[in-house]
């Protein structure tokens, strides 16, 4: 069935890359080699982590500027926003830190120190823990770290396999969906009582996550079989691959649950799958160098894609 599945989707994308855009912009001179991003509640400003320099740049998307920067620690990578958007937890790894910063005052907070190299961040539901991966430094090094929100405190940490690398948080259980690249799984984590529940194998190199609002459906890009795995997380299990481009890395899910954005790194496109899989026809969009990470605004249909080659946000209207 997932061959069938698979060489079907494979056609049907090789006659759907032409496709383009609405209205498209570019803000440039976004710090130096950017690589992650969390969108405002209200979409109109982008919070992007800035590797080269050791910032995260603040990014108004409708004056199309970087209107502010904190230095936050060396090598950023994931972010994400708490407290109603007015926290960032923002990922350093080669500082071995999470820091928190305050986006009224646009100063950190605190800096939470977290053994080995923190690479992505995610927060519960309920916004009282941040949950952050530690890739480690070495093969036996990977982590799962647990911050508590309010008092700015390492609570928790458990082992979570080979280099745990992406993370996303269901919204009823809390349970953390952590993406080993290292081993090319997915593990269902119970962060509370420190127990792995499931691990759901997927493709070559997994290295980003997404989950429906519902929390039904898990998105993971694979890195090197190019490809897309749809998880059932109901059933704890991988539902089918999907080809997509090459080199996919980034993924997201509109707010309205109905479409999955993934990024094709070398072929400078994203594509478009339905969440539900009921139609099979990927639509591909072009991109700038060097694509990363993709957020899909409130209104379901703009699209904010990073791109670390060059140094600036691509916007796009997605009908």
């Amino acid at each position: 069935m997932r061959r069938a599945f698979a060489g079907l989707f494979a056609l049907l994308l090789a006659v759907s890359l032409s496709a383009q855009s609405g209205k498209v912009y570019r803000i440039r001179k976004v710090g130096e080699y950017p690589n992650f991003m969390a969108l405002s509640p209200d979409g109109r400003t982008a919070y992007v982590t800035s590797f080269g320099t050791g910032e995260l740049l603040v990014v108004d998307l409708e004056k199309k500027t970087v209107k502010g920067s904190v230095a936050v620690g060396s090598e950023p990578l994931g972010v994400a926003l708490a407290e109603g958007g007015k926290t960032a937890f923002v990922a350093c790894r080669q500082s071995g830190t999470v820091a928190i910063v305050d986006l009224d005052s646009l100063r950190v907070a605190e800096n939470v120190k977290v053994p080995g190299a923190p690479y992505a961040v995610a927060i519960g539901a309920k916004g009282y823990r941040a949950y952050v991966t530690n890739f480690g430094r070495t093969k036996e090094g990977g982590q799962l770290h647990v911050i508590d929100v309010r008092e700015h405190s390492l609570v928790a940490t458990m082992k979570v396999g080979l280099n745990p690398i992406a993370i996303a948080v269901t919204p009823v259980t809390e349970q953390c969906y952590v993406v080993n690249g290292g081993i090319g799984q997915v593990w269902v984590v119970d962060p509370e009582r420190q127990r792995v529940l499931n691990r759901i194998t997927v493709g070559d190199a997994p290295i980003g996550i997404a989950l429906t609002p519902d929390g039904k459906r898990a998105f993971v890009p694979n890195n090197r079989s190019n490809d897309l795995s749809v998880i059932d997380t109901q059933l704890g299990k991988l539902l089918v691959s999907v080809p997509v481009g090459k080199s996919p890395f980034g993924v997201a899910v509109s707010p309205d649950g109905k479409r999955a954005f993934v990024v094709n790194s070398e072929d400078r496109t994203f594509s478009v799958l339905p969440c539900d899989l009921s139609n099979l026809e990927l639509t591909s969009y072009k991109l700038d160098k060097g694509p990363r990470d993709i957020k899909v605004a409130p209104d379901n249909r703009t699209v904010v894609v990073v791109s670390e080659q060059t140094n600036s946000l691509q916007v796009l209207d997605v009908p």
